[in-house]
């Protein structure tokens, strides 16, 4: 993504298949935010391409990829402490029906990542 210049993601490129659980680590600064806005459509790529089971998502609003399975949730200064790490993760999730959760879908970014 291009700000002005300032480049917060180059060459981005992973795929997560069905059932994975995946973590995002880096250092402040380092475009987790900017990839997560990407994904889940707050932000459209300067360059690039995200697919959800094959389906191109770029361009798509945020509601209509929630529809589609994606979501996010921010992060919390405090936990809910009567709540498992489970259960504070999901209070995120406007689709959790109280059920085990999985990753139902496969996401990639492809060729050259998001950005070049």
């Amino acid at each position: 993504m291009d700000f002005g210049g300032l480049v917060a993601l180059r060459e981005v490129s992973f795929k997560i298949e069905q059932g994975e659980i995946v973590g995002l680590i880096g250092a402040n600064g380092a475009g987790k935010s900017t990839l997560f806005d990407i994904i889940t459509g707050v932000q459209k790529p300067t360059a690039g391409m995200v697919f959800l089971d094959g389906r191109e998502i770029v361009g798509l609003t945020p509601h209509e990829i929630v529809r589609l399975g994606v979501s996010r949730t921010f992060q919390l200064v405090r936990p809910f402490l009567n709540y498992t790490v489970e259960e504070n993760v999901r209070v995120g999730t406007p689709t959790s029906t109280g059920g085990s959760t999985t990753c139902s879908s496969s996401l990639s970014l492809m060729q050259g990542g998001i950005y070049s």
